[in-house]
């Protein structure tokens, strides 16, 4: 029950009292319909020249002393109180056995168990309305119980000086919470005193006249159970019911930090936590205006962070803990997705979960960049198998080699899910800019179904882009659900539509802080994850010194041999100077040497046209055709395309008389998905042409 004092009109003192914890209380100068009024005697002048009430007699004086003076340390009386308590019943008890009433043994039981009885109602209630306390009337509930068993059977000073003990040790905090406040003057009248309100008050006045009135953003919501903790000061939101959500105060948290006048870096909202056996309050929402962030200044990696499958990233901006991204779980390996503008910190953000997936020793990461690596250096030196667009399509045919050989492997030996080892790691596939691979609707089913089938086989995405929408993964929305179900990470992004782009994620991107690294994590109801804002812990330069020093376990001999079934781009993935940053080097240097790379020339029937000031462009006609090309004979288009081991066998099976897809799976150990794949190539290559719908023929 809060009180609050002020000076009505005719020198009344008024004592508000109201039933509802915590709300706030506004001074005025009428007295409310709940109020106590006291009337006090016009009388006497202070010192100041002002009027007040003085006492008459030196009974009337004391009096009023005691009273204001235990009113004023109610709060921090309240220890010695239960203290007290405790002693009496103990005197009581050993009253009775004295008296020959009982037994010490009843007197004990007795004693004991109305004890436990009263400590379990105080620990429920003290739980439902101020739930940080809730641990220390439980010791000191459980201390009392003890102490009391010892009573009938004689109360020493060591008794009660161990009781005394033992209070001061829990209601030390207590103390430091409930200060005794400092004199204002040397005749301070504290009765006469209006009281400021505090910050926690000031913030559900301001609540209920800009955020929760009719022309709020949350017209009929209130602020309620203010809680200080060590980062924040913590409130129960009641929603409007019927009419907001936990959604709504997301989609306003800009609109609720003017209102505050609060930046929203500094407001943290999300579910109203439950114990155990507990309803659900879906009408309530706890909303955290921080105070000390842990997340402002220098937030620097300082190695990897790993338990069991789950990666901490970084603090919640509330300080309550760590965001965490859902790598392994029981059976599984999940995927993810990342989206955010550019410059915000996304690489740095992909290098933190990379390296501490690393650390376990258990997992191997693959690396495409379209941008040739640039988004992060480290990652591009350190991967398994970097790629870029131009060997993009060599990575998923492997990997989808990979994926049909960890299937078949499964089913052999009877395996229902996936568990991590150095002998069959993890395999982490890092695509940043996605959106460029997923392009093609047809490319991109592929990607689905390794994102789809890989949960249970150890082979996870990691999707990365600064685009929003459905055309980020193709147009695919069983692709974007897949990645998202493990894990979905949204940071500032100034683009309109991002949040349509994260299901459940109501936060509007272009209104986060900018911050490198900040973002909100969407939770896991599997892992307890909140759905809250977070900082990541910043890489900077030093993602490569990390990932140097991490267990690198290969990947295991049955997947490596898989590849093989797509070519020989896997194997020599490190040696090949066509694709990867082999090939990306050996582009640098010529252009560095003053010499067009082969692969950068422009075909002899194209034209290029070069500014020349005010005269136009000088066109570059195609070269004369000379005799030499005349007697040349005759080459396909595709004479320069390397074909795989697989390419040959189709075309085998082609020549043979396999006509139709069916038919070519006859002669060659693939899959459809495979054989489809393949045949498609060959026709784009001119190697196969298709003369009808679904057959296939050797190009002439």
């Amino acid at each position: 029950m809060n009180h609050t004092t002020t000076k009505a009109a005719g020198g009344a003192i008024l004592l508000g009292e109201t039933d509802r914890a915590f709300e706030p209380v506004i001074p005025t100068t009428e007295p409310a319909a709940d109020t106590l009024v006291i009337d006090l005697p016009e009388g006497g002048k202070d010192d100041a020249g002002g009027r007040r009430w003085l006492p008459e007699g030196l009974g009337q004086r004391l009096r009023h002393d005691a009273y204001t003076t235990a009113w004023r340390l109610r709060r921090q009386s309240v220890p010695h109180a239960a203290a007290a308590t405790v002693i009496g019943a103990g005197f009581a008890a050993e009253a009775l056995v004295a008296a020959g009433t009982t037994t010490p043994l009843a007197a004990s039981i007795l004693a004991g168990g109305t004890a436990a009885c009263a400590t379990l109602g105080a620990v429920w209630r003290v739980r439902r309305r101020w739930p940080r306390w809730a641990g220390r009337v439980f010791w000191g509930g459980l201390a009392g119980t003890a102490w009391l068993t010892l009573a009938p059977y004689g109360l020493s000073p060591e008794h009660v000086g161990a009781l005394a003990a033992v209070e001061y040790g829990l209601a030390a905090r207590w103390w430091q919470t409930n200060r005794i406040g400092y004199p204002t003057g040397e005749k301070e009248e504290p009765v006469l005193v209006e009281e400021q309100p505090s910050t926690a008050q000031q913030i559900m006045v301001d609540w209920a006249s800009y955020v929760g009135g009719q022309s709020g953003p949350l017209p009929g919501s209130r602020l309620s159970l203010p809680l200080p903790t060590k980062h924040t000061i913590s409130f129960a939101l009641e929603l409007a019911r019927g009419k907001q959500t936990l959604a709504t105060v997301m989609a306003n948290l800009d609109k609720i930090s003017t209102g505050l006048n609060i930046g929203v870096a500094d407001l943290v909202a999300d579910a109203w936590p439950t114990q155990p056996g507990e309803k659900d309050r879906p009408a309530r929402v706890r909303f955290q205006i921080v105070t000390d962030s842990p997340i402002r200044g220098n937030l620097d990696f300082d190695g990897p962070r790993r338990r069991g499958g789950l990666l901490d990233l970084g603090p919640y901006a509330d300080g309550a803990g760590e965001a965490q991204y859902r790598l392994y779980t029981d059976g599984s390996m999940w995927s993810g997705v990342i989206i955010g503008g550019t410059g915000i910190g996304k690489s740095r953000l992909v290098e933190n979960i990379v390296i501490s997936a690393l650390s376990g020793g258990d997992t191997e990461y693959i690396y495409i960049d379209p941008q040739n690596g640039v988004s992060s250096p480290a990652l591009t030196q350190y991967a398994h198998w970097f790629g870029t667009m131009r060997n993009a399509g060599d990575v998923l045919n492997a990997v989808i080699a990979m994926l049909d050989a960890r299937g078949e492997e499964s089913a052999v030996e009877g395996w229902t899910g996936f568990t991590p080892g150095p002998q069959r790691p993890g395999l982490l596939i890092v695509i940043e800019e996605c959106h460029n691979l997923f392009r093609d609707p047809n490319i991109a089913r592929l990607w689905d179904r390794i994102a789809r089938e890989g949960r249970k086989l150890g082979i996870a995405l990691l999707c990365i882009s600064q685009y929003p929408g459905l055309e980020t993964f193709g147009g695919l929305e069983p692709l974007r659900s897949s990645v998202m179900e493990g894990n979905a990470i949204v940071l500032r992004s100034t683009s309109n539509q991002t949040g349509q782009l994260m299901p459940g994620m109501d936060v509007d991107p272009k209104s986060l802080p900018k911050i490198p690294g900040y973002g909100y994590i969407q939770g896991s109801e599997e892992t307890g994850v909140r759905t809250a804002p977070f900082r990541n812990r910043n890489t900077g330069d030093q993602a490569g010194k990390w990932l140097v020093v991490q267990p690198r376990p290969g990947l295991d001999k049955l997947t490596a041999t898989a590849t093989l079934a797509a070519g020989t781009a896997y194997r020599e993935r490190h040696v090949s100077e066509d694709t990867g940053r082999s090939a990306s080097a050996a582009r640098v240097q010529a252009l560095r040497d003053g010499h067009l790379p082969a692969d950068m020339i422009a075909g002899p029937a194209e034209t290029q046209s070069v500014p020349s000031g005010e005269m136009g462009s000088i066109i570059a006609f195609p070269a004369p055709v000379s005799v030499e090309d005349l007697r040349r004979p005759t080459q396909p288009a595709s004479a320069h395309v390397d074909l795989s081991a697989s390419h040959l066998a189709v075309l085998k099976a082609v020549a043979a008389g396999a006509s139709r897809p069916a038919d070519v799976e006859k002669h060659v150990d693939l899959s459809p998905r495979r054989i489809a794949t393949l045949l498609k190539e060959l026709v784009a290559s001119g190697h196969l042409t298709q003369p009808a719908y679904g057959r296939y023929q050797r190009a002439a």
